[in-house]
């Protein structure tokens, strides 16, 4: 082997340590007791902070929230709650008897996410209030979970814990583990969003019966649904539908609430349009109208506030409609334009026009429905799954494409430098081919990538340990490697520069377990891949020069700059996938080039919401318009 081999061989080996580091991550999390009822702690904090984001998304905070109450069943218990608020709900679970089990039902809108979102915060707030380690580890962590992508023949708890994998980046065989030992209180939610025409209920009653059988019969667990679709589960399966819950019912606001809440609500932002006084007045004086019936709906009020506020001039057509369909197609038809208001002059949102907006949002609602379709989580998207829009097969070929071309061009640029062009040239199709063809394996054999992270600091453990064991192994394995052919000075030195960068990697990298406890901003997924893979090639790129570099200062460098350039490569697929999407969809217009800048102002302007790390549409019902939007609305 020459010496120029020698070196491609030892690049090409030191590019592929992340993928080994990545798949022993995965065949051996850490899974004893001890490390659970930690990883359950973090699990809580998570969990919280994503339903404190979701209530900021919805405007239902502590003081912020229309009062929506819930009634509870007839002699369901004895000296209990029979009527509240909703943010009452937890304390109301709190009570019911072993093995406490709750059905939450309400119309389309009602407020189920908010009534949900209150249940969990309550619980993990009693949770963390428990000071003894052993109580705390035998209170289940409440953790909503949108039932749509369940297909109706998986096994539930196989399913729970893989919907825990993906939402909160747990280890596949930790949350399989935390599920089976019931550290899991699972809050089901969107119960009636599992079935379409085709399967009659019958995804949802499957559920039902997973939940009444074997091992969750005596589980506590809490559905939520819609009422109708509920009795005709239960018409179906002629029981209750779920065996020893208790049941409460969302009540509809009162007929002067609404009038209340938007008089609030314009105090508060300071409007003087007259278009607020029109409406409140309509309300107060005609509460029997089909506006005044459709806005005690508390969706539909939230949607009325806002459009108010940015297009009040919408008022005189809710006026004007005759229908509660109608009242709703306009409130609908009303959020693009209100969400733009106010955008114009801003020249990033220069192509943000009503047209292309609702093309943006009606691709985000068919990839959703897609993914539902195909047995997957068709409710919310990450940004690392973006790509997806853009259609799996060419992203993932075009990616390939882009990184055989960027490890060529590297490799015959540094080694043509070196020993002339003609070689250069020869060695970049070499590489090109070599590392196109590895990389292009990896990706079409292994599951979609999520983001990587790394951090100096992580509350949930010290990683240092662990990177300097790994760093000694690798060094020593690789110093040996290279000190049999090139003898004992370079063996010492390409092992210490090994073990160094191998150390500080593993060190600074934050796993799924630390990712869960330190908590990700949905916007900057991509951000922090890049950064992973910024620093991981240059601590590879670092250590291969040092290496290299001690016996000839030249080959060290450019030895340093390949290496460092091809593990920047390996280490972020999911950022590399990313921005080959974005190059699509500049070509295919069907979703905006700039994927996070759309999602997040989406998200200011209140037409999406952010679950966790997900976006997800404000509401089903608005998503389900979208996909059936009819060609011109008519709101009388």
């Amino acid at each position: 082997m020459t010496g120029i081999e020698a070196a491609a061989a030892r690049v090409a080996a030191g590019a592929s340590v992340p993928v080994a580091k990545r798949l022993y991550l995965w065949w051996r999390p850490k899974s004893d007791w001890a490390s659970i009822a930690g990883l359950a702690d973090g699990l809580a904090a998570a969990v919280d902070q994503a339903e404190q984001q979701v209530q900021q998304e919805l405007r239902a905070g502590p003081g912020a929230f229309m009062p929506v109450r819930f009634t509870t069943a007839a002699h369901q218990q004895r000296d209990g709650i029979n009527s509240a608020e909703v943010n009452e709900i937890a304390t109301y679970f709190d009570l019911l008897d072993q093995p406490r089990r709750l059905v939450v039902l309400g119309e389309p809108g009602a407020g189920k996410t908010v009534a949900a979102t209150y249940l969990v915060r309550g619980l993990i707030q009693c949770r963390s209030e428990l000071v003894a380690v052993t109580r705390r580890a035998a209170e289940p962590v409440p953790v909503r979970v949108n039932t749509a992508g369940w297909d109706g023949g998986q096994e539930f708890s196989a399913w729970l814990a893989t919907r825990l994998e993906l939402d909160y980046d747990l280890p596949g065989k930790v949350a399989a583990k935390m599920v089976k030992a019931g550290i899991i209180l699972p809050v089901l939610d969107g119960l009636d969003e599992m079935d379409d025409d085709t399967t009659n209920g019958e995804r949802a009653r499957a559920l039902l019966d997973r939940l009444n059988e074997r091992e969750w019969a005596l589980r506590p667990v809490v559905v939520l649904c819609r009422t109708s679709h509920f009795h005709h589960l239960t018409q179906a399966g002629d029981d209750n539908g779920l065996h020893g819950a208790a049941t409460v019912d969302l009540d509809p606001l009162a007929t002067d609430q609404p009038a209340d809440y938007l008089a609030r609500y314009q105090c508060r932002i300071g409007a003087k349009h007259p278009a607020w006084d029109r409406i409140t007045a309509h309300l107060r004086e005609h509460t029997d109208t089909s506006m005044a019936v459709t806005l005690r709906n508390p969706w539909m009020l939230g949607l009325t506030s806002t459009t108010l506020h940015r297009t009040p001039h919408t008022a005189a057509a809710l006026l004007d409609c005759r229908t509660p369909d109608s009242v709703r197609t306009e409130l609908f038809a009303a959020q693009v334009p209100a969400a733009l208001a106010g955008t114009e002059d801003i020249e990033q949102f220069r192509d943000y026009t009503p047209d292309n907006v609702e093309k943006w949002l009606h691709t985000l609602a068919q990839h959703l429905k897609h993914r539902r379709d195909t047995d997957r989580n068709g409710t919310g998207i990450r940004l690392d799954e973006i790509w997806e829009i853009a259609g799996a097969t060419r992203t993932r070929l075009l990616h390939i494409l882009a990184v055989a071309l960027m490890s060529g061009l590297a490799t015959g640029l540094v080694f043509g430098l070196r020993f002339g062009p003609v070689l250069g040239l020869n060695l970049g199709l070499v590489g090109a081919i070599g590392f196109g063809v590895m990389f292009g394996v990896i990706v079409w054999l292994s599951k979609p990538p999520g983001a990587s992270r790394i951090a100096w600091k992580v509350p949930t453990r010290t990683r240092w340990p662990t990177g300097l064991i790994f760093g000694i192994i690798a060094g020593f394995m690789f110093g040996i490697m290279t000190g049999t052919g090139a003898g004992l000075v370079a063996g010492l030195g390409v092992g210490l520069g090994v073990a160094l960068v191998f150390g500080l990697t593993l060190g600074l990298s934050a796993s799924r377990t630390d990712q869960l406890a330190m908590g990700t901003n949905a916007r900057w997924l991509i951000r922090h891949d890049l950064r992973a893979a910024a620093f991981g090639g240059a601590m590879y790129g670092l250590g291969y020069g040092l290496a290299f570099g001690a016996s000839d200062r030249l080959i060290g460098l450019q030895i340093g700059l390949l290496s460092g350039f091809l593990t920047a490569l390996m280490f972020g697929p999911a950022s590399g996938r990313f921005f080959a999407s974005t190059l699509l969809f500049k070509i295919t217009a069907d979703f905006p080039s700039r994927p996070a800048t759309f999602l997040n102002w989406a998200r200011e302007r209140g037409l999406l919401r952010v679950n966790a790390t997900a976006y997800q549409f404000r509401h089903q019902t608005y998503q389900q318009w979208l996909l059936h939007r009819p060609d011109t609305a008519n709101p009388g």
